[in-house]
């Protein structure tokens, strides 16, 4: 079996107030927060960041009347260098030239829209270093030992080679290595190969993919696997 290493941030921020079982009642009062988006691969450019409010829960989504296009936003690289981010189209914003994100960069992004305002601050991940790799044929699962960094954690999808890849949907968990590790690696498993990729047609054809993230992203993954509330 083969891995196959993959980095990305997730910025996603979103600002809301208390929660209730009861927000899922659109006759209730509606109060307007704001969405921040932004994904970036460590060595590609930076892809902008997507700015839009909420609608009501009775209001069809549609980004023409979500996006924000007046909001002032910029990113700060390394704790000195400024970059501006403009309004394009589609709730976008983005830089003025072209510039690629760089392994173990701090990113912060400073933003204010009206009365809101918003930070987030993350750091670009180091290229996972896989240690070693196995098939778990009990559970029929790919597992990775990787070598772990400080404030980042990892997570591994499964891929099968049909001439082109199949990779799974979604990632199985996020492994989050300890602070008091010695020996500075972590396990990560994807979750299982569907049946059909099981038989030894496959063997050789089956590969992982190892993710390696910012921190934040455990948070964001808890959050979207229970369908809570970002915040």
């Amino acid at each position: 079996m083969k891995y196959i290493k993959q980095i990305f941030f997730f910025l996603f921020l979103l600002f809301f107030g208390c929660e209730n079982e009861e927000l899922l009642n659109p006759e209730l009062i509606y109060k307007q927060q704001v969405v921040v988006h932004c994904q970036i691969s460590t060595g590609s450019y930076f892809p902008g960041v997507i700015l839009t409010r909420t609608l009501p829960l009775d209001v069809s989504f549609d980004i023409k009347i979500a996006e924000i296009k007046d909001a002032t936003m910029y990113l700060r690289i390394d704790g000195y260098k400024v970059i501006p981010l403009h309004y394009t189209e589609d709730g976008m914003y983005e830089p003025l030239y072209e510039f690629r994100a760089i392994e173990n960069e701090h990113f912060e992004l400073f933003g204010q829209w009206g009365e809101y305002s918003f930070y987030a601050i993350t750091k670009i991940p180091i290229k996972p270093v896989v240690n070693s790799v196995d098939i778990n044929l009990s559970g029929y699962y790919s597992e990775a030992d990787v070598t772990t960094f400080k404030g980042e954690v990892y997570s591994a999808l499964w891929a099968v080679d049909q001439g082109t890849f199949v990779n799974a949907p979604d990632f199985y968990n996020v492994s989050v290595p300890e602070t008091s590790s010695v020996n500075n690696t972590v396990r990560v498993r994807t979750a299982s190969y569907p049946i059909e990729y099981q038989s030894s047609a496959y063997n050789g054809r089956r590969y992982i993919r190892v993710y390696s993230f910012d921190g934040s992203f455990d948070d964001y993954f808890e959050t979207k696997v229970q369908n809570e509330e970002i915040n």
